[in-house]
């Protein structure tokens, strides 16, 4: 679920790049890292326009947060890959980094003020703030101004780079910390097939029939939206529930696609106990939903694993995610 270490989020040295979400010319984020790479070229030109030297190489602003805290990290890694003729005379005259939205900077930053800029070098800048949101949720902007310059040049050169997903933190439970997440960032719940046969079954046959949560995501219930409208339609009381077993219904009652939001007809699957023609066996198509009866106490354990999968990984009213069966 993307969690970072808590003491990846106190002030201290700049932090290596994540090679999963930082990678040259790439927009990326997970859950709780987001990291863009932007080509940097410089050309040196004589008076009369000639390029008398060049510099190429890399610019990395990498975000970062916690699910159960409210500090965001911002950093600035430049990785200078080449210079030719006077390109190798560029230094960086400055680095401010900002935070637009309810945050207030916390602790120094680091200062690059007067580096060289030689091929093969990687230089780091970092700046931490803590989320001040008043209300229950709010999204943040993060970014990075650099300026360089050159002896030969009057001219300082400024250049401004925008982080690679807005950052929205939250304090909406109220049996759990206020914490952070890329907004851009995708994010699944992941069932294993041990201790749940009958309910990844389902799911299982439910993604294969072409119902959504696989590769199309899911979306949680809208403020407003009732989770028992869907659950009612799905799991209406005429379904006889044998010994033991109950009604699970997928899309998940507590999403946007269920049953009575989501629209279409039912569906069920072999084994599934459910012999109601309304539900025929082995339909297929994204639009609707299926049922199956399932151990009572296997259907109760994944309901509550999901009710804090949404807690920890802050999946709020309206935010999509995936379904994994492992």
């Amino acid at each position: 679920m993307g969690e970072l270490d808590s003491s990846a989020l106190k002030p201290h040295a700049t932090l290596p790049l994540p090679k999963n979400v930082c990678k040259a010319g790439v927009r990326s984020s997970d859950r709780t890292n987001g990291c863009v790479g932007t080509p940097l070229t410089i050309k040196h030109h004589s008076g009369k326009g000639a390029v008398l030297g060049t510099l190429t190489g890399t610019v990395y602003v990498y975000q970062y947060s916690a699910t159960n805290q409210t500090r965001i990290g911002n950093q600035l890694t430049m990785v200078i890959s080449k210079t030719t003729g006077t390109g190798n005379k560029f230094s960086i005259a400055g680095t401010s980094p900002k935070c637009t939205g309810n945050c207030s900077r916390t602790g120094s930053v680091t200062s690059l003020a007067g580096k060289a800029m030689q091929a093969g070098k990687t230089l780091s800048a970092e700046s931490y703030y803590n989320w001040t949101g008043k209300t229950t949720r709010s999204s943040q902007s993060l970014s990075w101004n650099l300026t360089v310059k050159h002896p030969k040049v009057a001219q300082i050169l400024p250049f401004s780079y925008a982080g690679a997903s807005p950052v929205r933190c939250d304090k909406e439970y109220k049996s759990y910390s206020a914490g952070c997440i890329m907004t851009k960032g995708q994010v699944a719940i992941g069932y294993d097939k041990g201790p749940y046969p009958s309910f990844a079954r389902h799911v299982s046959e439910a993604q294969k029939s072409g119902l959504p949560g696989k590769t199309t995501a899911l979306k949680r219930l809208k403020a407003g939206q009732s989770s028992a409208k869907n659950r009612s339609k799905a799991c209406p009381s005429r379904l006889k529930r044998p010994s033991g077993l109950s009604c699970d219904e997928y899309p998940f009652a507590s999403t946007q696609q269920g049953a009575y939001y989501g629209g279409g007809a039912g569906r069920t699957f072999s084994k599934c106990n459910i012999a109601d023609k309304s539900y025929p066996v082995g339909a297929k198509g994204a639009k609707g939903y299926s049922a199956c009866m399932i151990p009572q106490k296997e259907n109760s354990a994944a309901g509550s694993d999901l009710s804090k999968f949404f807690k920890e990984s802050r999946v709020l009213t309206g935010d999509p995610f995936y379904v994994q069966i492992l």
